[in-house]
């Protein structure tokens, strides 16, 4: 299959003077679990979130965002997303910024990898787009197709008992879509507790088993025998994309690629091999919502479900994958999802995206991402460049 890479174009016709970047400032925002969130590799504890203010000539700003959950879960880490900005940072002064091949190529040129760092940048930029032109950033992604995204809550790992209840409780607060943790267990522990929530579904909830990279192969093959007969999706049960390559065939569910969703090449290869049946997609992990753009026409040109979600975050993230979701058809959308029930931060207490009635609104507090930040909220920043 042959990829073409199209152009991000936006209307400017808002402001005429032509924009550069002045001024980058990094800074660090603790974001703290307020309840144990236990996965197959780690527990999350205190994340801290680094967030990018872009600011343009005409004194426009832009926020972008990027938080790792734990060190284990994934390559980059909050420490290594800094410093990478360090370097990426000083290559964008006098930039446009609504020139975005040009940030996304001019990073690539600066510092090899580091995804999630560039992300951070690029999610600012279309914040900022979105400002200068009086957009939000749906708009400029191509339109919503709704006001309101689905949204799906996570039961970390815990005794069968506990997810059960976790499970009636939410739907009960109307979630329809749970993702239960497994993995760096007993095998039996896991099928329990799945067989535990599924007891308790309502028709049209949705479960997803993820076990972010958690089972070998055969353990992955055991659960899915043992719960043939349990409508579910296993996320990302192996760590490597060999093992999925292996897997496909031998389980019963459908099978979801989360961390080895790595870029839009890997993902058409993917499907293209029948392999995949969905993704959960993390903006950061993809390199901002430019690429996020065209793994999404990508995703609906074939018909293959996604959510648009990440690691962890604070309302910057969770707003930049609230836009992104609601260009998605409800028919493939998997989702968009808050780390904000898990820490209960708010950038902004007032649009800050929230979670009712198992949907999440689009932030309405103006163009951009549609959030009224205070600057003063993330204190003195870590690094400024100008």
């Amino acid at each position: 299959m042959t990829l073409f890479r199209m152009r991000t174009k936006v209307n400017l016709s808002m402001r005429k003077t032509t924009p550069t970047i002045n001024e980058i400032r990094i800074y660090r925002m603790p974001l703290p679990a307020k309840t144990l969130y236990n996965m197959s590799s780690s527990a999350v504890l205190t994340p801290e979130s680094t967030i990018v203010a872009l600011i343009d000539s005409d004194g426009v700003i832009g926020y972008g965002e990027a938080c790792m959950a734990t060190p284990q879960a994934q390559e980059a880490n909050n420490d290594s997303i800094r410093s990478s900005l360090s370097v990426l940072s000083p290559s964008l002064i006098g930039i446009n910024p609504t020139e975005l091949d040009l940030i996304n190529s001019t990073m690539e040129s600066s510092l090899n990898g580091e995804n999630e760092a560039k992300a951070a940048i690029d999610i600012a930029c279309w914040d900022l787009i979105g400002k200068r032109v009086g957009k939000s950033v749906a708009e400029l992604l191509g339109g919503n197709i709704t006001d309101e995204v689905i949204t799906y809550h996570v039961i970390g790992i815990t005794s069968p008992e506990n997810a059960a209840t976790e499970a009636e409780r939410l739907q009960v607060n109307g979630i329809s879509r749970i993702q239960l943790k497994a993995g760096g267990r007993s095998i039996e522990n896991d099928i329990e507790a799945i067989k535990a929530v599924s007891r308790v579904l309502q028709d049209g909830t949705v479960l997803d088993v993820d076990t972010n990279r958690g089972w070998t192969e055969d353990e992955a093959v055991k659960v899915s025998n043992a719960c043939f007969e349990i409508s579910m999706s296993m996320e990302q049960p192996c760590a490597t994309q060999k093992e999925l390559y292996r897997l496909k065939s031998k389980i019963f569910h459908p099978l979801i690629i989360d961390e080895s969703a790595t870029d839009i090449n890997t993902i058409s290869k993917m499907v293209s091999s029948e392999i995949a049946d969905g993704f959960g997609l993390k903006i950061t992990r993809i390199g901002g919502l430019t690429p996020m753009k065209a793994v999404r026409d990508f995703c609906i040109k074939t018909q293959t479900p996604m959510s648009s979600d990440d690691a962890w975050g604070g309302d910057i993230i969770g707003a930049a994958g609230v836009a992104l979701g609601s260009t998605v058809p409800s028919s493939l959308n998997r989702g968009a999802w808050l780390a904000n029930t898990y820490h209960q931060v708010h950038y902004d207490p007032i649009n800050g995206p929230r979670i009712e009635n198992g949907v999440i609104k689009l932030p309405k507090g103006g163009p951009g991402l549609g959030l009224v930040i205070d600057e003063g909220i993330f204190g003195i920043p870590d690094q400024v460049h100008n």
